[in-house]
């Protein structure tokens, strides 16, 4: 089996190195296509505007990889399959350094990678671990890795991400799977603004966190020590809300 391997952390990233290495001791197929910098938050950004130089490079973990230079995540899928893997069986994007939980899967570029390998019609693993050091992300390899080998690719979809979030704790303390809707988290005070020393507004966007709790949702399977396992579609139609619409539309 041929796995594409991206990121939104960049391929010197410990996630990445991890996963990548893992797979190959497994016998898989390995292509690593990913940024050359950190790209968080960079959501489903396309490159239009600059030309993307491609680098063949030894990762940390010994493997070739091929960075994509000032490329987003989507990038990185859309050279990788279209040019250097088109025989790419899976996708999967990861490991990502902080769980993708919540309304974070709108901003997350892993996310937004493994959604543009679907588009490519190729079945597509998002996976996260919930430290934003990357500790312990050889747990989450190891999650990802029995999944593949209990044949998870004979239930991956190419209208739906599997985006899989994993608690930040060693293999023993994991109490099981959880398949979760996703949850709600809103930001409070997002804009921090400031002042430099010459008088010059400038801003910081980190807000803090407000999470929705439900015993259902990929938030609290992480925090309860779950690996919480989120299907996400590409149909984004409002469908509980068409029936109120037509009956508007038909009033004007």
């Amino acid at each position: 089996m041929k796995i594409m391997v991206t990121n939104d952390d960049g391929i010197w990233a410990e996630g990445i190195n991890t996963l990548t290495q893992s797979l190959i001791d497994k016998g898989y197929d390995v292509v690593v296509v990913a940024p050359d910098r950190p790209k968080s938050a960079s959501s489903h950004a396309i490159t239009l505007d600059m030309i993307l130089p491609l680098r063949e490079v030894k990762m940390p973990c010994g493997c070739k990889g091929y960075a994509v230079v000032n490329g987003s995540p989507s990038d990185c899928v859309l050279i990788g399959l279209g040019d250097i893997v088109k025989d790419a069986d899976i996708l999967i994007s990861g490991i990502n350094h902080g769980a993708n939980v919540g309304h974070d899967i709108i901003y997350s570029g892993t996310v937004a990678a493994a959604i543009e390998g679907i588009l490519h019609g190729v079945p597509s693993i998002a996976i996260s671990v919930d430290s934003w050091e990357g500790q312990f992300v050889d747990t989450a390899a190891k999650i990802l890795i029995n999944l593949l080998d209990k044949g998870m690719k004979d239930i991956l979809s190419t209208e739906f991400v599997l985006n899989i979030n994993v608690p930040a704790s060693s293999i023993d303390d994991i109490k099981g799977y959880k398949l979760a809707r996703m949850g709600s988290k809103a930001f409070e005070d997002w804009v921090v603004k400031r002042v430099d020393p010459r008088g010059r507004v400038y801003y910081w966007l980190d807000g803090r966190p407000v999470y929705e709790d439900a015993e259902d949702t990929d938030i609290w399977a992480v925090k309860h020590g779950y690996v919480s396992i989120t299907p996400i579609s590409l149909d984004m139609t409002g469908y509980q809300y068409i029936d109120g619409i037509r009956e508007f539309l038909q009033t004007i």
